[in-house]
């Protein structure tokens, strides 16, 4: 892993917003191994596709606290 630090951060974000463990955990990998150099931060489909299924437990705190 490139970021442990932001692994953690990206996995408690994730976590203390209801999304399940086991998919912030890999949604947090994906963003700690992120590398801007490459197209897409060197995302495969398969990160993408974890990554937008993550999304919006970050995205729909807002609307919660409305």
């Amino acid at each position: 892993m490139k970021n442990d630090n932001l692994f953690f951060a990206a996995l408690s974000a994730l976590t203390s917003r209801g999304c399940p463990t086991a998919l912030a955990a890999s949604a947090a990998a994906v963003v700690a191994n992120d590398d801007p150099a490459k197209p897409d931060l060197g995302r495969t489909q398969r990160d993408q596709w974890v990554i937008s299924e993550a999304l919006p437990y970050l995205q729909n705190q807002g609307d919660e606290q409305q």
